[in-house]
């Protein structure tokens, strides 16, 4: 027995170390960010028992062939041309350059586009599950969670009652958000004519052990004339049906207009990648409407050549004038956003965040508990939200600029999660997002500055010990 614990000791524990030494090259080679880069490096380098299990299953690999794929369905698709006769060219002075915004998502503001706010899951899955019931061709569904559970079966059986009458449906899922769903379910809807795929982000890339990168949108076209978007998934907890829980506070947005045909391509993308199918939709874009809103869909993701919806964050930040409100169950953000929000205060911006009480993820709501601090001490103002968990994603920008979508202040959307949402530009809706927003501080508690001064040693000393592993959260 001590020979065989010698042997061990002299060929496996060298081994782990020369393993974690090659990975933290790698991770120094792909990560995208240099906080990931240096986490991940010295993390493998010092404790490579524990970190090399852990790089395998959640480290900074290249998501490939999805591109290729995309530039292949882009030049099937007239989608660019249909949307170029209802583009609104901005001006360079525009809420900071616009444009820049344009050339991230790939496609153009447009004109012509009508825009509801669906506050919480009662209102979001009644229109939801309406308009389920009044399709009459075709129906297109993403979300990163489905659970079976009430409202699981619930959409289950209107998704099966729309394929009995001929409704062409199809259902896009991520099996990590999906894991504790069993198959049984998905083969249900099979049974019924459902087109049912997982996204793939785990099997695909010929690294089943690899769950790093997950789509993470909530995507929904019914008939290619309305689209749905926001931060909902499909679950009892967001009604506070959830064992133990309570409802979680969230926002959707269904929307008509040119920007439903870049929902439905950014679907159909994501849809050739997981099946390699492609298949036909309309593409016409209806009559416009001179008084309608002027909007862009945005769809994000590791894909992108670049940290799209990070720069997208960074962009509204520098492009405020006046204020900027972010509604995020998630604020772990990096040095160049935190950054950004500093510069805002310093240039006479208001900066107010709505964070929940307390995290459904307990790494995670320690290393907000570092961010807060942050922002607090640069002179932002931050409200936690006490009446359940928060789970929207908003942003307001100078009362005009909204943002509803998939996408978290945190590094997996930066950079790992594939994301979603509506951008829109129009001072009417604004003022609705403002309305609801103001309705949400309302049953928040502000926080003080130096709140983390007067909690314990090993608490503070806990919360930094997250902070530094944010990249990886």
């Amino acid at each position: 027995m001590a020979i065989s614990l010698n042997i061990f000791s002299l060929v496996a524990v060298p081994l782990v170390y020369a393993v974690g030494v090659v990975l933290a090259l790698v991770a120094i080679s792909q990560e995208r960010s240099s906080q990931g880069a240096v986490a991940w490096a010295v993390a493998l380098v010092a404790m490579p028992f524990l970190s090399v299990p852990l790089f395998i299953i959640f480290g900074g690999w290249r998501f490939s062939g999805y591109v290729k794929k995309f530039r292949t369905q882009l030049a099937k698709t007239p989608i660019n041309q249909d949307l170029l006769p209802n583009t609104l060219r901005l001006s360079r002075t525009e809420l900071g350059a616009m444009q820049v915004i344009e050339k991230l998502a790939r496609f153009p503001f447009t004109r012509g586009n009508e825009t509801d706010l669906l506050i919480d899951a009662e209102e979001a899955y009644a229109a939801i599950f309406q308009s389920i019931e009044r399709s009459k061709r075709s129906i297109l569904m993403q979300f990163y969670i489905i659970n079976d559970d009430d409202v699981g079966r619930e959409f289950a059986r209107h998704l099966i009652t729309a394929a009995q009458r001929g409704v062409q449906v199809r259902l896009l899922y991520d099996e990590i958000g999906c894991n504790r769903t069993p198959e049984a379910y998905f083969s249900r809807l099979r049974s019924a004519g459902i087109s049912v795929s997982p996204f793939g982000s785990a099997t695909r890339m010929g690294k089943r052990f690899q769950i790093n990168f997950r789509n993470h949108r909530k995507i929904a076209v019914f008939d290619t004339q309305i689209g749905f978007t926001g931060g909902l998934n499909i679950g009892d907890e967001y009604l506070g049906k959830s064992k133990g829980q309570r409802t979680w506070r969230d926002t959707c947005l269904r929307f008509t207009g040119p920007t439903v045909k870049a929902a439905q391509f950014s679907f159909l993308e994501d849809w050739h990648w997981a099946t390699g199918e492609h298949f036909e939709l309309d593409w016409s874009i209806p009559t416009i409407q001179d008084d309608a809103k002027t909007a862009l869909f945005l769809a994000t993701g590791p894909a992108d050549k670049d940290d799209t919806f990070k720069l997208f964050v960074v962009q509204a930040i520098n492009a405020a004038q006046d204020s900027i409100w972010i509604a995020t169950p998630y604020f772990v953000p990096d040095e160049e956003v935190i950054t950004a929000l500093h510069l805002a205060v310093m240039r006479g911006v208001e900066v107010r965040l709505l964070v929940p009480e307390t995290s459904d993820h307990w790494i995670v709501g320690l290393a907000v508990h570092a961010w807060i601090d942050r922002a607090l001490s640069n002179g932002a103002k931050v409200d936690r939200y006490k009446p359940g968990f928060m789970h929207q994603k908003v942003m307001l920008i100078d009362d005009r600029f909204s943002y509803v979508g998939s996408g978290n202040m945190d590094n997996r959307s930066f950079c790992l999660n594939f994301e979603a949402g509506l951008l829109v530009l129009d001072k009417e809706f604004a003022q609705k997002i403002k309305s609801m927003l103001e309705r949400d501080f309302e049953r928040s508690e502000p926080m003080a500055a130096g709140h983390l001064a007067g909690r314990p040693l090993l608490f503070r000393l806990t919360v930094n010990l997250a902070r530094l592993a944010s990249p990886l959260l």
